[in-house]
């Protein structure tokens, strides 16, 4: 049986507890913890914006210091830590890495996204399978020396922008590791963001990767044409049921796949409450599952 859960990225008007007591009554189960420094040139400002400031101020620091008592507060309340997404990946240095990893042990948060290296060169085309390479030493060398030593997974999100928008991609960069020690976050946003996939075909391909989804809405609008008079497309955030992709087939796949992965929601349209999107979510995903 799926469960819904949430990160905290989309709740910055509520501080830590009132965050558990809207999770209760909306029956989401899994919280995923979001370390960050907010941003000098945002601190002060209204809460509201998910990348802005936040009334949760969770910094990697504390979450070291406090890891183990926020979770159980969690706990205390019925509900499970998933991961944290914080700023970690290949492109931090060591201490840094350790910083956040030592952060997620604490909270007992045992699947910390991380971010795989960058696309070298900006718009140059590169050596891509050089890239690979890369990219699988440097990760097999933090697995082996500061994630698995802390007993946790590292989580890949399919996100756009990054070096594994698409299901195949992510896949290359997971494929040299066990799936004990690294996962995919499958973003079904982003994969609307980035261009149709259809939706059994990233399940079989990520499979035993798949560690959790982000489950929120995306639609492509018109936006203008160029000097060659082609057409434009821009993405913006929008409800579940407006969704470019079909969000029921998505769930669909995933539990013919026999993987119970918690569908933690990311909903981040403008104009509502972190918690009336969150409530407006969860109401429509506990109905699709109940239906499956």
């Amino acid at each position: 049986m799926m469960e819904l859960g949430v990160t905290a990225v989309m709740l910055p008007e509520l501080d830590f507890d009132e965050q558990i007591a809207l999770l209760q009554k909306l029956k989401v189960k899994y919280y995923q913890y979001r370390p960050r420094i907010i941003p000098e040139s945002e601190r002060g400002k209204p809460f509201g914006n998910p990348w802005g400031n936040h009334k949760f101020d969770l910094t990697p620091q504390r979450l070291v210091k406090e890891g183990a008592q926020l979770t159980r507060k969690l706990r205390d309340a019925g509900l499970e830590p998933w991961g944290t997404v914080s700023a970690c990946g290949t492109a931090n240095p060591d201490d840094e890495l350790k910083l956040h990893l030592d952060g997620a042990a604490a909270a007992d948060a045992k699947c910390p996204r991380f971010t795989p290296p960058p696309q070298p060169g900006g718009d140059k085309v590169f050596d891509y399978q050089d890239y690979l390479k890369r990219a699988e030493d440097r990760i097999g060398e933090i697995i082996a020396k500061h994630s698995a030593p802390r007993g946790l997974r590292l989580i890949i999100e399919t996100h756009c922008g990054s070096m594994a928008t698409s299901p195949g991609v992510a896949y290359n960069l997971c494929k040299p590791h066990s799936p004990r020690h690294i996962g995919v976050i499958f973003d079904i946003a982003n994969f609307a963001y980035e261009g149709e996939v259809r939706p059994t075909l990233a399940v079989s391909v990520l499979r035993d990767y798949i560690d959790c989804c982000h489950i929120g809405g995306s639609r492509r609008a018109e936006a203008g044409v160029d000097e060659f008079g082609c057409r434009k497309l821009k993405s913006s955030f929008c409800p579940l049921e407006q969704s470019d992709l079909h969000i029921p087939s998505w769930v669909a796949a995933l539990k013919r796949a026999n993987i119970s992965p918690p569908l933690i929601i990311e909903d981040f349209e403008s104009g509502l409450t972190g918690a009336a999107r969150l409530t407006r979510s969860a109401g429509l995903l506990h109905k699709i599952l109940k239906c499956m």
